[in-house]
């Protein structure tokens, strides 16, 4: 599974980068998983190393190449000058047919 800033796929993310924000202030960041798998990846679950940080939505099933929409929320109790680097996490089966 390979995850991406855009719906068109061309803009690939190797770590999460989810920039500044001011404290107290919410946002959200929307992120695209492609399944370039052969097989079928099932029971998804996704946990982010950030406690400030949160994972509002996110598919629990992949098709092979199918695209699924991943949406992350951040919170920050303090301003942070160089922004929020974090890692995602992603367990599931596959399933092959």
């Amino acid at each position: 599974m390979k995850i991406y800033k855009n719906k068109a796929l061309t803009e690939r993310v190797e770590k999460l980068d989810l920039g500044t924000v001011l404290a107290g202030e919410t946002k959200q960041y929307e992120f695209f998983l492609h399944n370039d798998s052969p097989a079928n990846l099932v029971d998804l679950q996704f946990s982010i190393d950030n406690k400030e940080a949160s994972i509002v939505s996110f598919p629990s099933l992949l098709k092979s190449d199918e695209v699924g929409r991943l949406l992350i929320e951040w919170t920050p109790s303090v301003t942070v000058k160089s922004g929020l680097k974090t890692n995602l996490e992603i367990r599931g089966s596959e399933i092959w047919s």
